[in-house]
């Protein structure tokens, strides 16, 4: 064993255990069973406690098991105690001899033994890889850890997950060594690379390590080798831009995994090839086995932590494993699987996406070209592909059309629906390109008039609405045009006029829009102008107009395909405004509506907005385990996103670990961010707030200030100002700038005039209130916001009553607002807010309020509520869609809850989180 290992993200586990070994150094015995997965970190905790008791004059003793450990009785145990021929010390080579020669297993003697030397000196006896201890080794183990009662004797036991050594796991205390944390992982990898912070790409590709040292050791050490890896000015970042992973760490990867045999590992080859996520029955028909042939082997790699589950299928836990499993497949072979993976996933069912992810992998070397059977399935499903994965179907129909004759039979429908594709993926110069030139071969009137619409949509978006209004105006004049196909291209033309600010013209094209798609009967042109109408409606500040539009819309929009990104548009602009109406409930219930749609229907682009928009949500009522679970989730979809939309992502996830006083993520987040300015379209505003948070933490008021006055300076128009107004009021009050006060609280009284929304006139509420030093007003925005369901906003309100109160002198009612604040920020876990509170109140003579205890790490009570009631359903059997329904959020968010409570009870299965539930029902 290694001697002062450096131990990343395990503070309050080593705390614990350091507790332990200094327990038994003054006397106290105990045993303690470490767990987790291979690579978790569990050996370099051992060794860094093996130095810290030979430090504290414990007399120290370990061993590590192997697989050749179960073949001997005793020798586990035994090399630990250093009992065998070759000892150094006389009696313990003499009692090798003897119990060699004995019957039976010699407990008594060992056991007289150890109770000896801690009689000289406190002993700690430690024990690695117990996973493949023989069974007399561990019976001589348990008996020892009954003595740890009466004697100064430490016994630590580290072993992967598994399903035996259930009697020595029940007598120990048992800490569970869940995956490290983003931040963690980044203080591995600047170590190694001996860079003070890591970038953005880099953060990316050591995700892959899903929290495993082992692996993200492996990823940056590899990737130094491949000369992958540059530091320039202190940040360590991937070199080039080729993230395809190295041989070399595809090899090492694979190496680690020897534990496995050839057949669970051939196995994993194929279950590789399916992709992340799969279900077994699909495993099942790939490999040409039953599902009960399958069972041991699934069994072993979920012991391991290779798999785990989701939902109701199976994952890789760690890509890096599943992309060096995939890598290092013949090619050859991996080529003729994924065929075969395309047909097998097709008959069962499976969705347009992953048989196109198949078909795609099954060309993606050299000169492949599709077969007869994939190119007749492009044809049938080409469209839906396109609306689906538009990134997949792009590449797919480009390889099919390449080699494919201009007269070639369905090559109509193939370059429509590859148009098709490029407008979901809002490439507008590409569709641009590709219409023209597809107008000018295709005989199909149809596809003519679909290749038309495409082409109006890449002029409207780039704002060239003369361009586009032309092209329909020459579409009008050919024989035969489509009405439909008419209605849709004026109401992408009067989307595009009215972001250009002609509002005249703009309505005048929205009315010929629903004329014509009235009289068509087109549900996706009819959905469109309506979604029009009410923007424009929106923007006039006729909002409840506007969500009479988007109601209509949503309706004439229906459940089909084609019309799903536009209709999650339609229910996004009307959750946010029944929202800035009051109707908190009501825009929850639209957000599920959203959330439920995205799952099933929506491409990965607009699933990504879904999910940040159900973060925003969860933020702003004070769901903040919802928000993160939400945000993790949007995470996965970060290569989908949008510079801006990766802005409102990483600015939420900061303020969110802002508030809860999590600094090192909190500056990890607006490290990947980059700079936000308030001017800028490409920046989210919850990432200049998040840099105003920043700003508070650091006792910076007037830096914070100024970024939120510079925002004011920028703002055309009220917008979202009035979610930081009020801290604008604040800093500016506390900075004795009663000037911008006074300019701040005249704009958010400005914007509730306009609005009238319950939000917004509790906004003007409580910049007023604040200026004014008004307790009535700031009463009346709190009221506001205990009606629009916003505990956070609620909260600091009341914290800025209390100051108010203090400084009128009238201290009992500032203690009693101070207390209420305290209690929603506790049950927020408000860790900033509290802080910040209380030297608000310190010069008053007012106490902080009792509050409850930091959260564990690991066990029962490391879960936050909203885990351990997706516990307690799990231990009711069920499902995840089942347990989104009850407590309303979204089945993804569900699978992030369910993982985060695997992870913390340390077990692999629903079935064990039963069991664990069970004991905790009351």
């Amino acid at each position: 064993m290694t001697s002062e290992p450096v131990v990343f993200g395990r503070k309050a586990e080593l705390d614990e255990l350091r507790g332990l070994v200094a327990s038994v150094a003054g006397g106290t015995g105990g045993a303690v069973w470490i767990e987790g997965e291979p690579g978790i970190g569990k050996t370099a905790l051992l060794n860094q406690l093996v130095a810290d008791a030979a430090v504290q004059g414990c007399a120290v003793r370990h061993a590590t098991a192997d697989r050749l450990s179960r073949q001997f009785p005793l020798r586990f145990v035994l090399d630990c105690l250093g009992i065998g021929p070759k000892s150094e010390e006389p009696e313990l080579r003499e009692l090798h001899e003897r119990i060699s020669a004995a019957e039976g297993i010699p407990t008594g003697e060992i056991a007289d033994l150890v109770a000896g030397w801690c009689a000289n000196a406190p002993v700690v006896l430690v024990a690695d890889d117990v996973q493949w201890a023989d069974d007399a080794s561990l019976q001589v183990w348990q008996h020892l850890v009954g003595l740890t009662d009466e004697l100064p004797l430490l016994l630590i036991s580290a072993a992967r997950p598994a399903r035996g050594h259930s009697e020595v796991r029940a007598q120990a205390r048992r800490i569970v060594l869940p995956p490290l944390a983003e931040t963690a992982v980044a203080g591995l990898a600047s170590t190694l690379t001996h860079a003070a912070r890591i970038g953005p790409r880099l953060r990316r590709t050591l995700a892959g390590a899903a929290g495993n040292p082992r692996y993200a050791r492996e990823i940056v050490l590899s990737l130094t080798r491949e000369g992958a890896i540059a530091v320039d000015d202190g940040r360590a970042e991937l070199a080039g831009r080729d993230d395809a992973m190295p041989r070399s760490l595809a090899e090492a990867v694979i190496g680690r995994l020897g534990f496995f045999d050839p057949q669970t590992l051939g196995l994993l080859r194929m279950a590789a090839l399916l992709g992340p996520v799969f279900a077994m029955t699909e495993l099942s028909t790939l490999s040409e086995r039953p599902v009960s042939d399958l069972v041991g082997y699934v069994e072993e790699a979920m012991d391991t932590g290779v798999l785990v589950e989701s939902g109701l299928h199976l994952a890789f836990q760690h890509p890096v494993v599943r992309h060096a499993l995939y890598e290092t497949t013949p090619t050859s072979l991996r080529l003729a699987l994924h065929v075969q993976a395309a047909h097998v996933l097709h008959e069962s069912g499976a969705s347009v996406e992953r048989v196109g992810d198949q078909l795609l992998a099954s060309i993606a070397i050299g000169d492949g070209e599709l077969d007869g059977w994939s190119l007749e399935w492009l044809v049938q499903h080409g469209h839906a592909l396109a609306h689906r994965a538009p990134a997949c179907a792009a590449d797919l129909l480009e390889a099919a059309l390449v080699p494919m004759p201009s007269q070639e039979e369905h090559r109509d429908v193939l370059l429509a629906a590859r148009a098709l594709s490029l407008v979901q993926l809002d490439r507008p110069e590409q569709a641009h390109e590709l219409s023209e030139r597809a107008l000018a071969e295709v005989a199909d009137s149809s596809r003519a008039a679909e290749l038309t619409w495409y082409l109006v949509w890449s002029l409207a978006v780039r704002r060239r609405a003369d361009e586009a209004a032309a092209v329909i105006a020459e579409a009008e004049s050919t024989t035969g045009a489509e009405l439909r196909w008419l209605a849709r291209m004026r109401g992408t033309l009067a989307q595009a006029q009215l972001m250009s600010g002609r509002f005249a013209d703009s309505e005048r094209t929205v009315d010929r829009a629903l004329a014509e798609a009235r009289e068509s009967g087109d549900a996706h042109a009819l959905g469109l102008a309506l979604h029009v109408r009410g923007t424009a409606r929106a923007r006039n500040s006729d909002l409840a107009e506007a969500l009479v539009c988007y109601q209509e819309a949503g309706a004439a929009l229906g459940d089909e395909l084609e019309n799903v990104d536009l209709r999650l548009q339609v229910l996004s602009n009307r959750m946010m405004l029944l929202f800035a109406f009051g109707h908190a409930a009501e825009a929850e219930t639209v957000l599920y509506e959203m959330l439920a749609i995205a799952e099933t229907s929506a491409t990965p682009s607009r699933l990504a907005v879904v999910r940040l928009s159900a973060g925003n949500h969860y933020f702003t009522v004070g769901r903040w385990d919802d928000a993160d679970a939400e945000l993790q989730a949007a995470s996965e979809l970060s290569d989908e996103m949008t510079p801006h939309q990766l802005r409102w992502l990483h600015g939420l996830r900061a303020m969110l670990a802002g508030y809860r006083g999590e600094r090192e993520l909190f500056d990890q987040q607006l490290a990947v961010a980059g700079e936000a300015t308030p001017d800028s379209q490409e920046n989210s505003g919850f990432l200049m707030v998040a840099g105003v948070l920043g700003a508070e933490i650091d006792g910076d008021l007037e830096r914070a200030k100024a970024i939120l006055v510079a925002a004011l300076d920028a703002s055309e128009r009220f917008g979202s100002n009035y979610v930081w107004l009020p801290m604008l009021v604040r800093y500016a009050l506390q900075t004795g700038d009663v000037e911008t006060a006074t300019r701040a609280t005249n704009s958010c009284g400005q914007g509730a005039t306009v609005g009238a929304a319950p939000n917004l006139l509790a906004a003007a509420q409580h910049c007023r209130g604040l200026l004014e030093g008004d307790p009535i007003t700031l009463r009346a925005a709190i009221a506001h916001y205990d009606k629009t369901k916003q505990p956070p906003k609620r909260a600091r309100a009341l914290e800025d009553l209390a100051a108010v109160l203090a400084e009128r002198g009238e201290i009992p009612a500032a203690r009693k607002a101070y207390v209420q604040a305290a209690e929603i920020f506790t049950q927020l876990g408000a860790r900033w807010d509290l802080k910040r509170a209380a030297a608000r109140m310190l010069p008053y003579g007012i106490r902080t309020p009792r509050t409850k205890r930091l959260r564990a790490t690991t066990g029962w009570e490391a879960l936050t509520r909203t885990e351990r009631e997706v516990a307690l359903l799990v231990g009711d059997g069920k499902s995840n869609p089942e347990i989104a329904a009850e407590l309303f959020a979204s089945r993804r968010t569900i699978e992030v809850h369910v993982s985060h409570v695997l992870a913390k009870l340390g077990v692999r299965s629903r079935v064990e989180v039963a069991v664990e539930a069970t004991g905790h029902r009351a």
